[in-house]
């Protein structure tokens, strides 16, 4: 399989366009809009399904039959380096624009035991298990995401083990229906939940999240499963633009379902038919998706997520929003430093890391080296 089909394309740039929404919850400019309709609660939910789904779609064959020791070591290996050197660069960045701002309440409004056990907290990446607001988003906000993330990845191994098992030779319409159903036990669950904006026990608590995750594995799985005859049943423009129009109907209609269900749980099965439909590469719309320049700000999505708050927090304290071009120095800005962690930070540090602890290689357990790390 060649690196480029390896790689979902459509997809690494539709990670862009999460990172996008999560963005434009952060800026006062457009903060009312994005509230209104949920789009950084939704860009993190596509973040989510999408890992389970990407991790299953590399890792199927490693965890079909067995649990090696060597295959999980190296697994691990490659998500520690994907995540953690980057996490770890963007930490002093952003505690450096907090001390010359000096106005966020999240850092300047607590004293400093709690500024050093959010620190702390962050730097080992736990902060999400920890129920008040100036931990979980204290520093680096965004990061209390890649927190339940970590418990994703220790997880992983193991679950995509038992599910590959309890799937086997299921057809995938079965897969999916089992993915349906655990999408509506979290449905009927949430449904008449009281909520508030960021609500520790539905939104960042990571077991609260493991249904997306899951939710995406399983829908890997029957992606991994399907003929290709299955895959053809329908124009495949037609239902990528149907995929498309499911996710803006949903999230048209999202203002009118309770907070709740607006964290993930009701734009979930949208999303699920966007990424299966976008991960077949066959329509018009994944081909403008796949054009290079796309794929590159899919690429740089992971850097524009964890530094963009850091500027976003610098234009409100030394601009203001009512500079005409308060949002694109917030945006350009934030474009500009991705590009320079992740070319500077991210993929040099992913490599050395990953060959510092994977032991033995990619090849020797069974792992594509090209899915590797991702």
């Amino acid at each position: 399989m060649s690196a480029a089909r390896d790689t979902l394309l459509p997809l690494t740039s539709l990670r862009f366009v999460a990172a996008l929404l999560v963005f434009s919850w952060h800026c006062v400019p457009t903060r009312r809009i994005s509230a209104m309709f949920s789009f950084g609660y939704i860009g993190v939910a596509f973040f989510f399904l999408l890992s389970g789904f990407i991790l299953t779609y590399t890792y199927h064959q490693t965890f079909r039959d067995r649990l090696r020791p060597a295959a999980i070591r190296a697994f691990y290996a490659a998500r520690f380096a994907r995540v953690y050197p980057l996490h770890l660069a963007t930490m002093p960045l952003m505690l450096a624009v907090l001390a010359y701002l000096g106005t966020d309440s999240l850092w300047s409004g607590v004293d400093p035991q709690t500024r050093l056990r959010t620190v702390a907290a962050q730097a080992l990446l736990v902060q999400s298990w920890i129920a008040a607001v100036p931990i979980s988003f204290g520093v680096n906000g965004p990061a209390w995401s890649i927190s339940v993330e970590a418990f994703f990845y220790a997880l992983f191994p193991f679950v995509a083990f038992g599910l590959l098992r309890a799937f086997r030779g299921s057809p995938p319409h079965v897969v999916l229906l089992g993915a349906g159903a655990l999408w509506l036990v979290q449905a009927l669950l949430l449904w008449p939940q009281p909520a508030v904006v960021d609500d520790w026990r539905w939104y960042v608590f990571p077991p609260s999240r493991l249904i997306d995750f899951v939710v995406g594995m399983l829908l890997g799985i029957a992606f991994v499963g399907a003929r290709e005859s299955q895959r053809r049943r329908l124009h495949a423009t037609s239902l990528e633009m149907l995929a498309i129009a499911g996710v803006c109907l949903a999230v048209y209609v999202s203002p009118f379902v309770p907070l709740s269900m607006r964290f993930s749980a009701w734009v979930m099965p949208a999303w699920c038919g966007v990424i299966y439909v976008f991960a077949q590469r066959r329509g018009a719309i994944s081909r403008v998706l796949s054009w290079a320049p796309l794929v590159r700000l899919g690429e740089i999505s992971f850097a524009f997520y964890l530094c963009h708050l850091m500027v976003v927090k610098l234009v409100d304290g030394r601009v203001g929003w009512d500079h005409p071009l308060s949002l694109t120095l917030a945006f350009g800005g934030t474009l500009a430093l991705s590009f320079a962690l992740h070319h500077g930070v991210e993929r040099p540090l992913r490599t050395r890391v990953r060959a510092l602890l994977a032991r033995p290689g990619p090849r020797a357990i069974g792992v594509p080296a090209a899915a590797v790390g991702r």
